[in-house]
């Protein structure tokens, strides 16, 4: 069996209770984890995740056709892996095809959007360069179509 690197190892759910939880894919662990601190300081219960992106150490299962062991206790994802990659959009694929309940949002850019439209199907786009503000928008925008 494959040891997955730490950096990329789904983290847990900080902290319990009953705040939203929102799921962040991303492929630049930094930014995943910035993404992460400015929606745990808003309230937001967090778990990070690198996704598919370093084949070395890391063994996506959505890429694969399994199942992510966080999709349950998520409320909304943020998906900010790279689009253009096969690999990352199957794992969106799986995601929108497993867990159509759970609201994904996007983030990619701006120049894209056009150019993957059957993917974005069903999800929330915020074009990049991502703001804090553009960001929590979309977080509450995804909150209120899961309800």
């Amino acid at each position: 069996m494959r040891r997955r690197h730490p950096d990329l190892e789904p983290t847990a759910w900080r902290n319990a209770g009953d705040r939203p939880r929102v799921l962040i894919e991303h492929h630049d662990s930094s930014i995943g984890v910035a993404v992460g601190n400015l929606l745990v300081a808003e309230g937001y219960e967090v778990s990070t995740c690198g996704g598919p992106n370093d084949r070395r150490h890391h063994q996506c299962p959505l890429a694969s056709g399994g199942d992510c062991d966080r999709a349950d206790d998520a409320d909304v994802v943020f998906f900010g892996l790279n689009i253009a990659d096969e690999d990352d959009r199957a794992v969106l694929r799986s995601w929108r095809e497993q867990h159509e309940e759970i609201p994904v949002i996007v983030e990619l850019p701006v120049s894209r959007i056009p150019l993957y439209q059957a993917e974005l199907e069903g999800c929330l786009a915020i074009p990049q360069p991502m703001t804090r503000e553009t960001l929590l928008d979309a977080v509450e925008r995804a909150l209120a179509q899961a309800r």
